[in-house]
């Protein structure tokens, strides 16, 4: 990498060799002649058949050409491979920047920025296309929630640390944006990026837009972006456009995903909490920690396996359950629930399938602060502030409603037996270098009352444990350094 080339302009062309035409003369167009050296373009063809692309070869010789096997988010990774710039700037062919683009980056370039994407314009008189970039203009702003035909760039650093983009056939730009959201600031320069409607046209302006939304829902839902793709596209069109096999994705099979609740005097709201966990779920364990009330008949009444761990502290209950399931096999995920309701459990998916997809091996879900007393909002980002200050890592929560690979989990060697489970588990994750993914889940206010935040008392020894278990963690990690490099040695420790 260079410091003097600005930006990689990365396009995925697909059999469009009219529309890129046209975008690769826009580039020529609204990059100065003294700004040229801080550019480059890099086509990646996902069609080698296609004859019409060796005329742009000849015409556009200072684009740097790959070949590659079809589907956008390979395409664009194949891109960033080879692209030099400090920023990735991601573009599809029928795209058409304004003057300022590069002005707009290069702005960013001095800030602590690490992506964005422009304003989307689309090329039509119609007054649906106007009403289609204020909706778009209002879920970016609002959502910080841009789309890929929206000129998608990212600082190259950033894009490398998060692992570029998902090989989906849809919904890879949102993947990247919402880790982009851990990553660091996003920006939105005014200059705007123009796209054709033939889209819109084709299909009708208002089935298009309902079709999107309805994608994101289903996206949000935890729908699998393979079998989005078939149902988008068709079989046969799917596997040609994207390279996804029809028969591969329906014969993908997960693991067992088993559900763990701990649980202590939940009688009110452990019904409601198993009736809405969803059909996803192999199996329910209601782990019973030593509560008075009726929260174990109650759960085995909707149907959960309930087994008792009298000896109260969270962890141990955690514990439990976990030895109450039948023994590990390959691709099993485990999620754990809390009993209180303070969570959604429909919102199961959206953890367990980017485990299921083998993108991930830990997903978090990431409360955001939202319907939580301000003394719990102010003791978690102090816990996440150290275990990143400590560990390098970029966690944004310590949320309970978490979904792990079963064999991960096993090699975790998880010991803490009450509040600090949570945080030993992102700790020892991010030291066994697990991939570890937040994703977004909704809060609401929980039934009867927190074993934590509910008290000043109760507050102040949750946080005082969670706070030893940091030091703890942190004073022993050479310790399990030497373990799991298998050398046994252990560090010397100062009297």
């Amino acid at each position: 990498m260079t410091d003097a080339l600005l930006v990689s302009v990365v396009i995925p062309v697909l059999r469009d060799s009219v529309e890129l035409e046209g975008l690769l003369g826009n580039l020529d167009d609204t990059v100065a002649s003294d700004a040229a050296d801080a550019v480059e373009v890099i086509v990646v063809n996902g069609a080698t058949a296609d004859d019409s692309i060796a005329a742009l070869r000849n015409r556009f010789p200072a684009v740097r050409w790959l070949d590659g096997a079809p589907g956008r988010g390979p395409q664009m990774n194949a891109g960033a491979a080879v692209a030099t710039g400090r920023w990735l700037l991601f573009l599809h062919a029928d795209a058409r920047l304004e003057s300022g683009w590069l002005r707009a980056i290069a702005a960013l370039d001095r800030e602590d920025v690490a992506g964005g994407a422009f304003r989307l314009a689309i090329a039509s008189g119609h007054w649906f296309a106007r009403a289609i970039e204020q909706g778009v203009a209002l879920r970016t702003k609002c959502l910080r929630l841009p789309y890929g035909d929206q000129g998608i760039f990212v600082r190259r650093e950033t894009f490398d640390a998060l692992g570029g983009y998902a090989p989906w056939p849809l919904m890879e730009d949102v993947d990247l944006v919402l880790r982009l959201w851990n990553a660091g600031r996003l920006r939105f320069p005014v200059e705007r990026v123009r796209v054709s409607a033939r889209r819109w046209e084709r299909d009708g302006w208002l089935s298009r837009t309902v079709s999107n939304l309805w994608l994101l829902a289903r996206y949000v839902a935890g729908a699998s972006p393979e079998r989005m793709a078939l149902a988008y596209y068709g079989e046969e069109a799917a596997l040609s456009a994207t390279g996804v096999d029809g028969a591969r994705v329906a014969a993908a099979t997960g693991g067992a995903v088993s559900v763990i609740i701990p649980a202590l005097n939940e009688e009110e709201a452990i019904p409601a909490v198993l009736e809405e966990i969803p059909e996803i779920a192999d199996r329910v364990v209601v782990a019973d920690n030593g509560s008075t009330d009726a929260t174990a008949e109650r759960a085995r009444a909707a149907g959960a396996t309930v087994v008792s761990e009298p000896a109260r502290g969270y962890g141990r209950a955690c514990l439990a359950g976990l030895q109450a399931l039948p023994p590990a096999e390959d691709g099993d995920i485990v999620v754990f629930l809390d009993a209180d309701r303070s969570d959604y459990p429909e919102e199961m998916p959206s953890l367990v399938e980017p485990i299921r997809r083998g993108e991930a091996d830990f997903v978090l879900g990431n409360r955001a602060g939202a319907g939580r007393p301000w003394s719990a909002r102010f003791g978690t980002a102090l816990c996440v502030w150290l275990i990143n200050r400590l560990w390098g890592t970029r966690y944004r929560d310590l949320g309970p409603f978490r979904a792990i690979r079963r064999d991960a989990l096993d090699r975790l060697g998880m010991a803490d037996l009450t509040w600090g489970w949570t945080i030993e588990m992102q700790v020892k994750a991010a030291e066994a270098a697990l991939r570890v993914r937040e994703v977004p889940v909704r809060q609401r206010a929980r039934i009867g009352q927190s074993k934590i935040s509910g008290t000043v008392a109760g507050t102040l020894r949750a946080g005082t444990r969670m706070l030893h278990i940091i030091w703890s963690l942190r004073r022993t990690r050479q310790d399990r350094r030497s373990a799991r490099d298998g050398s046994g040695a252990k560090r010397r420790r100062e009297p």
